[in-house]
């Protein structure tokens, strides 16, 4: 018996991306965010910024004033915490949409004091079990030395019901001051032909090479980036 492999994956996803409804971002996002931190910290290079490995995928962008929000497909921050970028991934070009760089651009301008005190406010969820996941989502910013958590928070968060005081203790969270200010990193699969109009991009081919020594999925992934890079989806190979 043949048993799955990491090029059979990889095959699989070069074979699905052309079919007309399959997404492949939300697919590859997990590769992708295996090696976004070291793939971040050789583009930044230049500007000697490492970034720290704990990415936050699915980042709220809240809309200021009620709990709605958007998404940043990932939140990265600098290892000395000077620096905060929040990247869009596209693995198609013709998938980006003006409305999303609306919105990066107005959490951008609005700041990471404000995205976050949207988050404090999201996290006081209705839903329970909602609720819960926002937790998870608060430790993680905590976890980067962006916001200090009160005690008891957990306990009551994940105690039966809904108890008494566990908004004011959400209300209660505390975000540190002297945040980093805001940059975007798009993630594409090559320059816009029509140009990046002062985007900073990471393209694939340059992916794919920080990528190819790291083992065998870091290979094999690098084999897929650049076919991603030439074909675009629904197109006959070169």
């Amino acid at each position: 018996m043949t048993y799955p492999n990491v090029a059979g994956l990889f095959d699989l996803l070069d074979r699905w991306r052309h079919l007309p409804a399959y997404q492949l971002e939300r697919r590859a996002d997990i590769f992708f965010g295996l090696f976004l931190p070291e793939v971040l910290s050789r583009h930044l290079r230049q500007r000697n910024i490492e970034i720290d490995p704990h990415l936050i995928p699915e980042f709220p962008l809240g809309q200021g004033g009620s709990k709605r929000s958007d998404k940043a497909d990932y939140f990265a921050l600098s290892i000395d915490r000077k620096h905060a970028f929040l990247i869009e991934l596209k693995t198609d070009l013709r998938s980006r949409r003006p409305s999303q760089d609306d919105y990066l651009c107005r959490a951008k301008a609005r700041g990471l004091n404000c995205l976050l005190h949207d988050l404090r406010d999201i996290a006081k969820a209705t839903n329970v079990q909602a609720r819960r996941k926002y937790f998870h989502l608060l430790q993680a910013v905590a976890d980067l030395g962006l916001m200090k958590l009160p005690f008891r928070l957990e306990d009551k968060i994940f105690c039966d019901g809904n108890p008494r005081g566990v908004y004011k203790l959400i209300e209660s969270i505390e975000i540190v001051p002297d945040l980093p200010s805001l940059e975007v990193i798009h993630v594409l699969p090559a320059i816009p032909p029509k140009g990046s109009d002062g985007m900073d991009i990471i393209d694939f081919p340059f992916f794919a090479d920080v990528v190819e020594p790291s083992g065998e999925i870091g290979a094999r992934f690098a084999d897929s980036l650049c076919m991603w890079s030439n074909v675009e989806p629904g197109e006959r190979p070169q």
